[in-house]
């Protein structure tokens, strides 16, 4: 199925919510200490008992993984027929798109860092701004000839995961020439639409069509390709986000590179996975939130878990329970991944 010019489903407006003021007065006494038992669990507290926490903290939990995936599957294609992604082998080291000017600007400005002590791979945004190598890849990707790629799945994917990280910096990069060179605190203040979340904003153009990151992210990755590990691939300029890859994906080394992404996103313990066994022997684990949020991605390997399994170490492996009642989930931060 061609992924050229397809087009974009009208947005249906959705209502508006009532004023938490207005429906406090309807509530009984307990259904307001019961609302703000679940405000107060958005914030770690350590006051609370662990009990009373997981309660609280798997509800929490449920209703905001229901909200996420209704928001997050709603550009879904559920029609589209998918890709399936070939073996290395399958592909020459000549991609029929060429990569390298990506590949220069990501092994001269992406270094490993922390970020509110957060592990993760840092942008130096000013420098690369001013890299004629990353306007050349963009240049190039939007003249991409889709149609010569359509039967090497492998191509197509490598270069809608390096679009996505590209664009997304671009965005970044735009705040910067808008605001006299001073960066965003967070990607989520860049977009430059009132009302416009930045993730539905024009982020530039591929094959002649111009698309936004959601666009990317799920009319095109999501709906034709059902693979995970996209997750661990594709950045959103924050610290929380999997590490930014400090050199191009190309399709001769596509699941290789995937497998490395994967890897080292669930080994980590900041924001990827982080599991022990209590003093009472209990299983204490927390995910990454994208986990919460695409929970359903995962379900090709048996869920959230199963997926972990996978590409966890052997210590990290034997400890995880597939026990809904022992997740947690890392507090998101979305600050920028800036040096």
């Amino acid at each position: 199925m061609s992924l050229i010019r397809h087009p974009k489903p009208q947005r249906h407006s959705r209502k508006k919510l009532t004023s938490l003021n207005q429906n406090l007065s309807k509530f009984n006494p307990f259904m307001i200490t019961l609302l703000l038992a679940l405000i107060v669990t958005v914030t770690p507290v350590s006051s609370f008992s662990p009990p009373m926490y997981n309660i609280f903290n798997r509800v929490f939990n449920a209703l905001e993984g229901k909200v996420a995936s209704w928001k997050v599957n709603a550009d879904l294609d559920s029609d589209a027929a998918k890709y399936a992604v070939g073996p290395d082998s399958d592909y020459s080291a000549k991609s029929k798109f060429d990569h390298s000017a990506w590949d220069n600007a990501m092994k001269k400005h992406v270094t490993p860092g922390l970020v509110d002590g957060i592990t993760t791979n840092l942008v130096d945004y000013k420098a690369i701004a001013s890299d004629p190598d990353l306007e050349t890849y963009c240049d190039q990707l939007s003249n991409a000839d889709l149609q010569l790629m359509q039967d090497t799945p492998n191509e197509l994917l490598a270069l809608y995961i390096n679009a996505y990280n590209a664009l997304c910096i671009n965005h970044v990069i735009r705040y910067m020439k808008d605001n006299e060179g001073s960066l965003p605190k967070s990607v989520t203040e860049t977009s430059p639409l009132k009302g416009t979340e930045i993730w539905d904003v024009d982020a530039g153009v591929i094959g002649g069509e111009t698309l936004s990151l959601n666009d990317i992210e799920h009319k095109i990755l999501r709906s034709r390709w059902n693979e995970p590990r996209v997750h661990a691939s594709i950045v959103c300029a924050s610290a929380s986000c999997p590490n930014l890859r400090n050199e191009a994906f190309v399709p001769s080394k596509l699941n290789q590179q995937m497998d490395d992404q994967t890897q080292v996103w669930v080994g980590d313990k900041t924001k990827g996975i982080e599991v022990f066994l209590s003093d009472e022997g209990r299983v204490e684990q927390t995910f990454s939130r994208i986990f919460l949020w695409f929970k359903g991605d995962f379900d090709s390997y048996g869920g959230p878990v199963g997926f972990a399994k996978k590409f966890a170490s052997n210590d990290v492996r034997q400890k995880l329970s597939y026990e809904e009642k022992d997740m947690k989930y890392f507090t998101y931060n979305w600050n920028l991944n800036t040096k």
